[in-house]
Order: structure tokens, then sequence, then C-alpha cells
């Protein structure tokens, strides 16, 4: 288990996905800094208050490294992020600046005990959401071992509302998480 610096925001990041942020507050140019020090990563979380999202967060989240950075006017700083890994945060304890700092373990990455079953249902799953109109994808170029990251550049471009990307960052199976893909699809 490490200690990280946690950044909990109203949005999701999820593994394998770039988000730009605008970086003003001083805890988090320090957070910037460090992690840029340190070529170390941070955590973003979900935030289910906007408001206070320091207190109301989801322990699941994305561990992340900042890939770009620069300068922008007034003291704020421009990064790009990338999401690494899922991860579990517990115990976090505010610094005396308010940065959050917790103790941060890698969710572990799914394992399929039937190859041959999770391939034929990823097949049907990919057939069918081949067919949404919001979709355009190679459903031949999605496999097993590329199902994952397929679920999460999917969840991250869609249209979902935070709670579901959150519920879709949440599912250990990538399988799993293109069925609900496919369910919330339905909504549009």
């Amino acid at each position: 288990m490490k200690t990280l610096s946690l950044f909990p925001l109203p949005v999701v990041l999820f593994p394998g996905t770039v988000l730009p942020l605008q970086i003003f507050e001083l805890r988090y140019r320090r957070l910037v800094k460090e992690c840029l020090a340190d070529n170390a990563p941070f955590v973003l979380l979900h935030a289910r208050n906007a408001a206070q999202p320091d207190i109301d967060f989801y322990p699941i989240g994305t561990s992340a490294m900042i890939v770009d950075w620069h300068p922008l006017p007034n003291q704020m700083i421009g990064i790009q992020v990338q999401g690494i890994e899922r991860v579990r945060v517990s115990d976090s304890v505010p610094q005396s600046d308010g940065l959050l700092k917790g103790d941060v373990e890698p969710l572990v990455a799914f394992q399929y005990q039937d190859q041959d079953s999770a391939s034929a249902r990823l097949s049907a799953i990919s057939a069918h959401l081949q067919q949404h109109s919001l979709l355009s994808f190679d459903a031949s170029r999605i496999n097993i071992d590329t199902a994952d990251t397929f679920s999460f550049q999917l969840a991250s471009l869609l249209p979902f509302s935070g709670a579901n990307q959150q519920r879709l960052l949440e599912i250990d199976s990538p399988l799993e998480r293109l069925e609900l893909i496919a369910t919330l699809l339905e909504e549009f």
C-alpha cells in the first residue's frame, strides 16, 4: 500500500484515458510540483458533491500521471493527466494546506476462468454495441486482451452521468462493464 496525494473532482478518469485540467488552488499546485519532481502518480477520485469534494468522494478512483503541463495566466497550471490503474483509497488525511493524502492499493486486474466462454460473450456484446447509432468501431478488433482498455475508452467518450461513469469504473469485469454500457446506451 502506498500513500499518495488525492484529487477529488466531479469527473471520472478511466485507466488509459487522458484528461486536461486547470490547476489554480495552492494545494493542487503543490501536488503538481511534487508529482513532477518525483515522477509520481496521484489519485483522481470522483466527488459525489461538487460543493464538498474533500469530504464526499468515492473510495475507488484512478491513479494518474502528469504527461504534460504548461503555465497559464493568473498563476494557474494547465496539465494533462493519463489514467494508469484503478485503485481503492482508505484513510485519507488532510495536510496543513488542505491537500489530502491517502493510503492507496491497486485493484487486481480481472482474470477470466473460461477464455472461450468469455470470448463468445464479448463477441455478442460487441456486435450489439456496434449496432448503436452513437458508436462506430470494428468489433473484430476487440478481444479478451483488449476488452478492458476498450471498455474504459468507450466509457470515457460516451455522455454518461458522473454517477454512471463511477459505476462503470467500479466494475471489475470488462464484459460486465460493456454490458452496463449497452444498457445505459438504451437511454439514448
